[in-house]
């Protein structure tokens, strides 16, 4: 018995080999069954023809399957996109020269809104992106200190967002936010579910332009992979509600 031999090319799936086969095997069949023998020749004929058809109809079949085919996508996915970062006071970020121990290390955002970098000084950095962080300590070095520096940044703690979870969670109260955190992890980053959460009409609230929206997300089902997750963004808050029995 012959078995289709798939493989994929470009995002399709291609049964050349399942083709082949039935065409080969059809004229294979054939060709055995017109023997000499003139008293079966008519019956071997009508045998073949009728086999020949039906494995190139098989084998068309298929082939249409294969153009049809779309592979399958995962169904969890967050479902809004994480605006870009911007440093406040207490957030803790990494900075790293290359070749210069000296230089690297961890800083906190103080209340000012700068930090205190060796050899430069007082850099400002409130409301600043990491990679603005990153041109601008990349500049103060060049002044004086180093050629060519090679600077990066990379935030350890988002302390000045934080996210509210209340209700039946373990661990009710904020919870620090870090970039592309999602319901999921807001749930988890609170201690899980008590044993009495109603884990699929968890609401999400967020204020957006003066005004309170509202979103209820099945949890439960996200955890599962059978719903999309849902992006948590800084200043959102989650209730989890007692489940009705």
């Amino acid at each position: 018995m012959f078995r289709p031999e798939m493989r994929r090319a470009g995002g399709a799936t291609l049964i050349a080999g399942f083709n082949l086969k039935c065409h080969t095997l059809a004229f294979v069949f054939a060709a055995h069954l017109r023997s000499p023998n003139a008293m079966t020749h008519s019956i071997h004929d009508r045998v073949a023809r009728r086999f020949t058809v039906a494995a190139l109809l098989s084998a068309s079949l298929v082939a249409a399957c294969a153009r049809n085919y779309k592979p399958a996508t995962s169904s969890v996915a967050a479902l809004e996109l994480i605006p870009e970062e911007r440093l406040g006071v207490d957030d803790v970020f990494e900075v790293r020269v290359y070749g210069e121990q000296d230089l690297t290390g961890l800083f906190r955002v103080s209340i000012d809104g700068t930090i205190d970098y060796p050899y430069v000084g007082r850099v400002k950095v409130l409301d600043m992106g990491s990679g603005e962080v990153q041109d601008a300590i990349a500049r103060r070095l060049k002044d004086g200190f180093l050629k060519n520096p090679q600077v990066s940044v990379m935030v350890k703690e988002w302390n000045s967002r934080k996210i509210s979870v209340i209700g039946q969670v373990q661990k009710p109260g904020s919870v620090p936010y870090f970039p592309g955190m999602t319901v999921v992890d807001a749930i988890a980053a609170a201690g899980g579910f008590t044993a009495i959460a109603a884990q699929n009409t968890v609401t999400l609230r967020r204020e957006k332009a003066g005004r309170v929206e509202s979103k209820t997300c099945k949890v439960g089902e996200i955890s599962a992979g059978t719903s999309p997750n849902v992006a948590i963004l800084p200043g959102d808050r989650v209730f989890v509600e007692e489940r009705l029995f």
